[in-house]
């Protein structure tokens, strides 16, 4: 059925329960997207559509999974260091940009997340699931700030966490906090798309962005970090903010 009519997305929830987006061709894709030549744009909320191998012999498909090299502690924060530099420099206002030097913030977003940062160097994981209840749904957007900001929290805590070699299983509990905590309040994209960053599934200029910063060489990272942040009116600034203090955060916490 159709959920949602946007200028270039679709998106379709399965019988199964999934949401799907369906884009056209050129357009970046999501960790839940396909992008298939039907001009989605001509479908209506609420309509029963089926997509037939017909129209799926075409589509375009793509790996969400960066590739997640081994780093140290210092290299990692080196890169996610050339990171911030290029968001505080590029990133889109408004948004949750002033989080990174701790200014107050429009939607009231600054204290869940200080929060949020500290449960999980603690992981302490009922106190991620209430700073992630506070931030889910706030702010504006297809998918509200505080969303595309857990998405990307949960996505740094993933892939950082394997890259460093750290504890798998607290890495899980942490990120499964925050997913819970988030579940009520998250729109149903924002939702969608935390479920697939818990899984180190991301849409595909976050994908390219987590490879640069992840790879044995650091090619082109700032090219990637500008390709984040021109994502929707403000949702890769706000994921890229997310990122930052979740990756801080991974790099500060004791996995003993």
């Amino acid at each position: 059925m159709v959920v949602s009519v946007h200028s270039r997305a679709c998106h379709l929830r399965l019988d199964a329960g999934f949401l799907l987006v369906v884009v056209p061709p050129a357009v970046p894709l999501s960790p839940n997207g396909v992008a298939v030549d039907l001009a989605p744009h001509a479908w209506r909320r609420g309509h029963a559509v089926e997509l037939g191998a017909d129209a799926l012999a075409g589509a375009e498909v793509w790996e969400p999974r960066p590739r997640v090299g081994r780093l140290t502690p210092h290299a990692l924060a080196d890169r996610l260091h050339a990171t911030r530099a290029v968001a505080l420099g590029e990133g889109t206002t408004p948004s949750l940009l002033p989080l990174l030097w701790e200014s107050p913030d429009a939607w009231g977003v600054a204290g869940p997340a200080r929060r949020l940062c500290a449960a999980a160097i603690r992981r302490d994981s009922a106190s991620v699931a209430r700073a992630a209840t506070s931030l889910a749904g706030l702010g504006p957007g297809l998918t509200p700030s505080g969303d595309d900001f857990l998405a990307g929290f949960a996505a740094a805590w993933t892939l950082l966490a394997a890259s460093l070699a750290r504890d798998g299983a607290a890495r899980r509990r942490v990120t499964a906090a925050v997913e819970s905590g988030a579940r009520a309040g998250a729109s149903p994209l924002g939702h969608a798309w935390l479920a697939h960053a818990v899984r180190g599934e991301l849409p595909e200029p976050m994908t390219r962005f987590a490879g640069a910063l992840l790879d044995a060489e650091p090619r082109d990272l700032a090219v990637a970090v500008r390709g984040v942040l021109a994502v929707g009116a403000s949702s890769g600034t706000d994921w890229t903010v997310g990122f930052l203090l979740g990756g801080a955060a991974a790099l500060e916490a004791s996995w003993s």
